[in-house]
């Protein structure tokens, strides 16, 4: 991972990393545990977020007011 910092740049893969690293594969993670994970802001968790839900299978779903957790879903 990239260490964090100003000029910081997270790429898609970066979070994707972050995804397929877990033990529990399926289990959705919120935006602020992926910053945490990157040591980002949230703000820059989501964008990269929105931008691999666009264009892979990554999934989301709001769990609250303004709540939403992210997954890659398991095809069994």
């Amino acid at each position: 991972m990239s260490t964090q910092g100003r000029d910081t740049e997270f790429t898609l893969s970066d979070v994707t990393q972050i995804f397929e690293a877990r033990t529990d594969y399926a289990e959705p993670l919120t935006a602020s545990e992926i910053a945490e994970e990157l040591g980002c802001s949230r703000r820059t968790a989501l964008n990269k977020l929105h931008e691999l839900e666009d264009g892979t299978d990554l999934k989301s779903k709001k769990v609250g007011g303004r709540s939403r957790v992210w997954w890659i879903p398991v095809n069994v």
